[in-house]
């Protein structure tokens, strides 16, 4: 269960993935644990969709200037440690993003990867 009662998303998804990283997976049937991969795995594409979506907004009040430095690729490179490409492919995502309601609806939804968004 989520620990905390924070309204804050963000708080309440770490507390998930505290919750999840503190589950015992020996002894769990074979089917259980696809299903659960499967939905994990949604949940990541839906997890990287948001982040996209704040890099570009990030981006747009230049947060990323305010925090020192001179755009959010060398913000990404340095507080979230992304090689320059990794970097780069995120920012261009989260421009895409915002000229494709449908690609990132479908992003959000997590039915697109992140590397299939990059690439859209």
């Amino acid at each position: 269960m989520c620990s905390t009662g924070s309204s804050d998303p963000v708080a309440r998804l770490g507390a998930v993935l505290d919750d999840l990283a503190g589950e015992e997976l020996a002894g769990r049937f074979g089917s259980q644990l696809i299903e659960q991969l499967g939905a994990l795995l949604t949940a990541s594409n839906r997890l990287a969709a948001q982040v996209a979506r704040r890099v570009r907004e990030c981006e747009l009040t230049q947060a990323a200037e305010h925090d020192g430095k001179a755009s959010m690729a060398s913000w990404l490179r340095g507080h979230a440690l992304l090689s320059a490409g990794a970097a780069s492919r995120l920012v261009r995502s989260g421009r895409a993003l915002a000229e494709l309601p449908a690609v990132a609806a479908a992003f959000a939804a997590g039915a697109v990867t992140a590397e299939a968004a990059v690439v859209i």
